[in-house]
């Protein structure tokens, strides 16, 4: 059973806030948030599904700020994104069909893929 207890609720909040400001900033919030809801004893489809949800907030609240600030280039960014919808759909379709203990070593696996990426990053030419 997840814990509810305010320390782990407080927690949540604020490696939330961190995450959420990561991602907008470069991206892997995720890597914070997901192993944090998974060792406070959420499911990791749960996890992965709730983490999805704060994405899609974050991504219309950087939209926003974007466009304001005028740093968008909304053509390009429609373009590119519709190239990962086919994959969005097949990963939501299939992440809620695996075995769960399944689910969650993938979810293992791209997470420490993902924390390597960011601490070595692709040097510049």
């Amino acid at each position: 059973m997840p814990s509810s207890d305010p320390l782990s609720f407080t927690i949540l909040a604020v490696v939330g806030a961190i995450a959420g400001f990561l991602n907008v900033l470069a991206g892997g919030g995720s890597a914070l948030t997901i192993p944090l809801m998974i060792f406070l004893g959420y499911d990791a489809t749960v996890a992965n599904g709730s983490n999805r949800i704060a994405i899609q907030v974050e991504a219309v609240s950087a939209v926003a700020a974007f466009k304001k600030q005028q740093h968008a280039d909304f053509p390009l960014s429609l373009k590119l994104s519709l190239m990962t919808l086919p994959g969005g759909i097949l990963g939501a379709l299939y992440a809620v069909k695996i075995d769960d203990a399944l689910f969650t070593k993938i979810l293992g696996v791209v997470m420490v893929l993902i924390i390597i990426t960011l601490m070595f990053p692709k040097s510049e030419l």
